[in-house]
């Protein structure tokens, strides 16, 4: 309008004629004032008024509640390896002496007391440290449900909510990301999740803080110890956990401040021992491994006892012999019990443990499924080869997430068909123009050619919500959609053109209408999809897209039966008949042809923008699924395969996104050590045998 009536009154021939411009500029204002004064309303009394205490007290109650169970089930998988007990080994840590500033806490404990521990800490800040596999986030899990669990006696306690450090995006401040990440993770809105940071109701336990970069090159990995440490001088009583290994925390430029920090001790062959028998599903089970329970118990600190002395060791064991194979061939040698053959026979069960994890995996939940141990193992080193270049891009190395794969899957091939999927409907649209000769279809071939090129940019997935329409974000959108149309209308309507008042009308309104509608669509969205796992991703965002496309379609549809209707008259100014008239003798005369256009403009529309933006994030995930199927580089139901090797224990779930089981796995997928199944048979050469001969262990395939 500030350019259309300004235009306008400049063209007119006559002080009248600028008189009836000064007029519609004074009409034209007030609705345009009214919905500024609405929207100041609006906005005082939306940030005037504070979030209701009671609302935000009951979110964190009913969050509470889903941490808890998402954390005893996280646990249950971590430890188990086939429905077993649910019972942790004892693990055990020592508290680090000399630090700086330390803040409390004894100089040990274990699993069973570490709730206790924590609470003896003032402020609340630990730091987990030790070896890859010792249970690190055994003991953060188990802390984080026991916090839970004491909260239910106590509701002024925060809630502790696990965080993968890998998610933390270091573009942004740890302030501004964390309420986004809670908002997407638990489907609470941005307002509660920040009130209940800023009000300390939120404990982090981030997880994994070494797996935020390469090896020795932990840039993203000091850039949130360092928000970390400025959250915490701004907020003096701020808690905060944090796991990471030994290694790659010396490597930190700064530390985390203020905070106690305890190594994790691998666990005696008594533990190991223990932990075996809580976890043998039957006595054939036992049976089978009792040469190595032995000489655990004879030897609780011998060679044996330390390759077996960490859960994750452990975990593989029982996995590699859960339903065949003779355990005896994790006994060393006598010639290896120290030297050079003491690391050989490490390195050696290592790899024998490795190798046989997946196909153990296969053969234990493969009910159901045609997967065969070749397959899983391919298509896993596919994804460790994507979280690489992840991590070769400055992403998360560790994060399969569905709604960014398209990147490391295939960044211009997605964007190629994704436009060209678009851009079917004005192809037909060409089509149909080249055949009748009609300039109108090549105009909205062109038009939505226009529209399919949007499907190039990337956006990040979006859910339905439609409380949001009445939000002041969306109002202004709304206003601003509309306000090209309104004063293109203007201009048609005004304008000195020849065209009759009703026909100008009606063609102004082309412009107004997909403002209006883009506007209803993006006001109806979210930014952070309704997500209770990673494949709710893209189904938030398939069912966005639907209603995105529709509200085109309908609108855009009933807009284009008046125009249709009113396209071929053009007599003189002031002499049309009435508009419903024509449109209702059009219709009599023609009403296949009508509704015809309607439908075919409607719909051509529809899809257009539901398939270029509406379901941008929904239409790219199926296309990396095709092109990865296509490549052999996963099954064509890729979700279907990522929930199932969840389910088997090779992956787990860290908010919305896939992560590997351990980074180990991940780690030797990467490298290409996978060449074969191993079949762990008691035809199986027994470690001691082949180290021995001081051969390389052949693993038969």
């Amino acid at each position: 309008m500030a350019v259309a009536v300004p235009a306008g009154a400049l063209r007119a021939h006559s002080a009248a004629g600028f008189n009836q411009w000064v007029g519609w500029a004074t009409v034209a204002a007030l609705p345009v004032a009214a919905i500024a004064t609405a929207l100041l309303v609006w906005d005082k009394v939306s940030t005037s008024a504070p979030a209701s205490g009671a609302g935000i007290a009951e979110t964190e109650d009913e969050l509470a509640v889903v941490v808890l169970a998402q954390a005893a089930e996280t646990r249950a998988r971590l430890i188990g390896t086939d429905e077993a007990g649910d019972q942790a080994a004892n693990l055990r840590f020592v508290r680090e002496p000399g630090r700086f500033r330390e803040v409390g806490g004894v100089g040990e404990g274990d699993l069973e007391t570490i709730l206790a521990y924590y609470q003896s800490l003032s402020p609340g800040r630990l730091v987990i440290l030790g070896d890859p596999g010792v249970g690190k986030t055994v003991l953060a899990l188990e802390l984080l449900i026991r916090l839970l669990e004491h909260r239910q006696q106590d509701k002024d306690a925060p809630v502790p909510i696990l965080i993968s450090a890998a998610a933390y995006d270091s573009r942004q401040g740890w302030v501004q990301w964390l309420p986004r990440h809670l908002a997407l993770r638990y489907t609470i809105s941005i307002p509660v999740a920040a009130a209940l940071i800023r009000d300390g109701r939120i404990l982090p336990v981030i997880d994994g803080l070494d797996e935020m970069d390469h090896a020795g090159r932990p840039k993203r990995a000091q850039a949130l110890v360092r928000e970390l440490n400025t959250w915490i001088r701004g907020r003096e009583r701020a808690s905060v956990v944090v796991t990471c290994r030994r290694t790659s925390y010396r490597d930190l430029d700064r530390e985390v401040d203020r905070a106690t920090h305890i190594e994790m001790i691998p666990l005696t062959g008594d533990q190991a021992t223990a932990y075996l028998r809580d976890q043998f599903l039957n006595q054939d089970e036992e049976r089978r491994w009792e040469p190595v329970l032995a000489a655990l118990d004879t030897h609780p600190r011998a060679l044996l006892a330390r390759q077996l002395a960490t859960p994750w060791r452990l975990t593989l064991a029982l996995a590699a012999f859960r339903e065949s194979g003779d355990p005896a061939v994790l006994l060393p040698s006598a010639s290896s019990l120290d030297g050079a053959a003491a690391d050989q026979y490490a390195a050696q069960t290592d790899s024998l443990l490795l190798c046989s994890y997946v196909p153990a995996a296969v053969n234990l939940h493969g009910s159901g499924r045609r997967y065969t141990p070749q397959q899983v193992q391919h298509w896993l080193g596919a994804l460790a080869d994507g979280l690489a270049w992840q991590a070769r891009h400055n992403l998360s190395p560790t994060d399969i997430r569905l709604d960014q794969w398209w990147r490391p899957a295939g960044q211009w091939p997605t964007r190629l068909a994704h436009i060209a999927l678009a851009g079917v409907p004005a192809l037909a649209w060409f089509i149909a123009g080249a055949v009748t000769g009609d300039t109108a279809d090549t105009l909205v071939a062109a038009l939505l050619l226009f529209v399919a090129a949007f499907a190039g940019l990337a956006r990040p997935p979006r859910r339905l919500r439609f409380r949001a329409i009445a939000t002041r974000r969306s109002l202004l959108r709304l206003a601003a959609c509309l306000t090209p149309g309104l004063a293109i209308t203007i201009w048609f309507v005004h304008a000195d053109s020849g065209v009759p008042g009703a026909s100008a009308l009606i063609s102004g309104s082309v412009f107004l209408v997909p403002g209006l509608a883009a506007g209803l669509a993006m006001g109806v969205g979210a930014s952070s999809p309704q997500a209770v796992g990673p494949r709710d991703v893209i189904r938030a965002d398939g069912r966005y897209g639907f209603f995105y496309g529709l509200v085109f379609s309908l609108l855009v549809g009933i807009t284009a039966w008046p125009v249709y209707a009113l396209s071929d008259y053009y007599g003189p100014a002031g002499s049309e008949p009435s508009m419903m008239n024509v449109i209702v003798s059009t219709l009599e005369s023609d009403p296949v042809g009508l509704l015809g256009h309607c439908v075919a403009v409607g719909l051509s529309v529809g899809l257009a923008v539901g398939l270029g933006r509406g379901a941008g994030v929904w239409i790219r995930y199926h296309i990396i699924v095709m092109i990865i199927a296509i490549r052999r580089r996963g099954p064509l139901r890729f979700g279907a395969f990522l929930d199932w090797a969840h389910q088997a224990r090779l992956l787990r779930v860290s908010g919305v996104s896939y992560q590997f089981r351990h980074q180990q796995l991940q780690d030797l997928l990467t490298a290409n050590q996978l060449q074969q199944p191993v079949q762990t048979t008691p035809k199986q050469p027994s470690m001691g045998t082949v180290l021995h001969h001081a051969r390389p262990l052949s693993l038969p395939g």
